[in-house]
């Protein structure tokens, strides 16, 4: 592709009538990057025979390190914002909320992206069957497999979505820009608090919590791009 045709094609994408590709064209290369680091992730992981990494150790024991009860209480609370009563609570709120003011494709597609991001996290968990770390005594008690996080993938989708579901509804305000911003700041505050509240409480490794905040932007911005998509439909 010339020079000229490059221009041309962007003149397209950027155009009112080639938006909706334009979504399309940022969606994929978003969707190729946090598919090829998540590769890499999980090679790593299957090429250690699913052990952790030199980093995990590092971060799992400085984490474990500053354990004390006033921090633990707050880390608690933190994880407690990726759980599943949590989750289904919030999720159920936003859609309500969603359907009262007749924003029905957005209501949709957050509910199907906060339950098929379940199902992805539950597949991949039995996919790589990762045990949970053992080297710290773990301040919380889970059953099922390591990797991804399921708290860290979740929150990621329930937050991301719901910053989704801000910057869709407020796009043609400009004057709604703080909000905007401040969506996306708490949302960067919570997702990370809680991956960082999994590897404290020894309920993961890093590597964990990392492959599962990718899979998480993964499945967000499959449900942005769907949203934009049908809303101009």
């Amino acid at each position: 592709m010339d020079l000229p045709e490059l221009r041309a094609f962007l003149a397209r994408r950027f155009s009112p009538e080639g938006e909706v590709g334009l979504y399309f064209t940022v969606g994929f290369v978003v969707w190729a990057v946090l598919a090829v680091l998540f590769g890499l992730l999980a090679d790593e992981i299957f090429e250690a025979a699913r052990k952790p990494q030199p980093l995990d150790f590092a971060i799992g024991g400085a984490l474990s390190g500053l354990r004390s009860p006033a921090l633990t209480r707050f880390m608690k609370a933190l994880t407690f914002l990726g759980s599943a009563p949590f989750i289904l609570a919030l999720t159920t709120l936003v859609i309500i909320l969603l359907l009262i003011e007749r924003h029905m494709i957005s209501a949709l597609l957050f509910a199907g992206s906060v339950v098929g991001g379940f199902g992805l996290e539950s597949t991949l968990k039995i996919a790589f069957g990762r045990a949970r770390p053992d080297l710290w005594p773990a301040l919380v008690t889970e059953n099922t497999y390591s990797f991804p996080s399921g708290h860290s993938t979740m929150s990621t989708v329930l937050f991301g979505g719901i910053v989704a579901v801000v910057f869709h509804l407020s796009r043609r305000r400009p004057a709604l820009r703080a909000i905007r911003s401040g969506a996306l700041l708490v949302c960067l505050f919570l997702v990370v608090g809680v991956a960082v509240s999994r590897i404290y409480l020894g309920a993961h490794w890093a590597s964990d919590t990392a492959g599962g905040v990718m899979v998480g932007l993964f499945w967000v911005t499959f449900y942005a791009t769907g949203t934009e998509y049908f809303a101009r439909r």
